[in-house]
């Protein structure tokens, strides 16, 4: 049933580690039965509820789902597996927008932005306890927000729309909650969500964007 894949840990944390580690690597492969909880208690030497918190916490993560008396198994697209191993196939005539990157061509030239930023970063290097986001970036922004309707508040900068996202679902928040996301929608986000301990909600989309 599982090859020759050696499962290890004595807590539940480290039994729920191992196997996650061997989904995101590829040696336990989408759709693969896990062996039953007391089996695989018998196995490692250890109680039978220390499998049963492992694989609870590998239901929350999105690695693995349970279906009854027919056991637990791997996700068919499981939240920590790489994406070379769940081979998404793409029908041929649409645009593959999951990984999410841009067109490079819409791209602006960013040599010159990075060798003004260097110049002025000589000249007025960044500190600890500085203003944490450029005024004139801030006013920009909340101007731009403005104009959409957007309420007024402070202004955060990230690093890139992904950590963004993290950031807003850690603050409101918790684990078991169910967020909406859309389908299709980008690889990232459908993995971060389930890591979290969310659980996602697939919302249709059209060319404008999500279906309420």
């Amino acid at each position: 049933m599982l090859g020759e894949y050696r499962f290890t840990g004595r807590r539940a944390a480290e039994i729920s580690a191992n196997i996650e580690q061997a989904v995101g690597a590829g040696e336990l492969e989408p759709g693969q039965l896990l062996p039953p909880m007391r089996e695989l208690a018998d196995l490692l030497g250890v109680n039978p509820n220390t499998v049963a918190a492992a694989y609870r916490t590998l239901r929350e993560r999105g690695v693995i789902e349970t279906d009854g008396r027919r056991g637990s198994r791997v996700r068919s697209k499981p939240a920590t597996t790489g994406r070379e191993f769940i081979r998404v196939e793409v029908p041929e005539g649409v645009r593959d927008l999951s990984t999410g990157n841009p067109d490079p061509a819409l791209l602006p030239a960013l040599a010159p932005a990075f060798a003004w930023a260097a110049e002025r970063g000589d000249q007025e290097p960044v500190l600890y306890g500085g203003e944490p986001v450029d005024p004139e970036l801030a006013r920009l922004a909340r101007a731009d927000w403005a104009a959409d309707g957007v309420p007024a508040g402070p202004v955060a900068v990230t690093s890139g729309s992904l950590d963004a996202v993290e950031r807003v679902l850690a603050a409101h928040l918790r684990p078991g909650d169910t967020v909406a996301v859309e389908d299709p929608g980008w690889g990232s986000l459908l993995d971060l969500v389930p890591a979290l301990g969310l659980r996602t909600a697939p919302v249709g989309v059209d060319d404008e964007g999500p279906l309420p």
